[in-house]
């Protein structure tokens, strides 16, 4: 076999080996984003907000954490977790207080029994809402139709107020509500505590809604 033959043999097994390798990286890629489906990039970001509003906290939850942290009948549901994340986004006032919370789950049929659990109690049935701080209270299903978070999205409203009677709290009652919502293998909890004329929490809901459906999108729309 001459020089040439070989420097050709060469050439294409470097050619086939670089192919190769391209290919990995890639499948590497999509495979640790889950299609660009992180749990992070799935929560509301601060662009979504007013500019008055600014990230207060934020916490990565692994699933054994989560599992750790939820009832017996709520681990049930949860099966299918993967991962989920806690934000809670603060205005210049104190108030209003936006806390998200986003759960990813291995597919979509688990994000979806997952949404349904959350949905169940009865009508007259009270959820518990603790917002630190000594604010706390309880929310119940409301009827009220959303538009924009998803064909079975659901409400609930309620109140918190603090117990210890420090003058330095957010306010002596405030007004909760909580939106539910689920897209693809993610779901969503976005409770809104307070009001203002800067937020409208109908608005919140459903920019947290787009970014379940689009993780891309870089500017949420406001309402005008």
């Amino acid at each position: 076999m001459g020089t040439l033959p070989r420097k050709r043999i060469l050439i294409v097994a470097l050619a086939a080996l670089a192919f190769v390798l391209a290919g990995a990286i890639v499948g590497l890629l999509v495979t640790s984003s889950d299609g660009g489906r992180s749990v992070r990039t799935l929560a509301l970001q601060p662009i979504d907000l007013p500019s008055e509003f600014a990230l207060n906290e934020e916490r990565l939850y692994s699933r054994d954490e989560l599992m750790a942290e939820l009832p017996a009948d709520s681990q049930i549901a949860e099966q299918g977790l993967k991962e989920a994340v806690h934000l809670t986004y603060e205005s210049q006032e104190g108030v209003p207080l936006v806390d998200v919370r986003v759960y990813a789950y291995e597919d979509d049929d688990a994000a979806e029994a997952a949404h349904t659990f959350a949905g169940e109690p009865k009508a007259d049935e009270l959820r518990p809402v603790d917002l630190g701080g000594g604010m706390s209270g309880y929310a119940f299903l409301d009827s009220l139709v959303v538009e924009g978070i998803g064909d079975d999205g659901f409400l609930m409203t309620g109140q918190v107020e603090h117990d210890d009677g420090d003058e330095n709290t957010v306010g002596d009652s405030l007004t909760v509500q909580i939106y539910f919502m689920h897209s693809g293998n993610a779901r969503a909890e976005v409770l809104v505590a307070g009001e203002s004329i800067f937020v409208q929490p109908e608005t919140v809901a459903r920019n947290q809604y787009l970014r379940l459906e689009r993780p891309d999108v870089v500017v949420a729309p406001q309402d005008p």
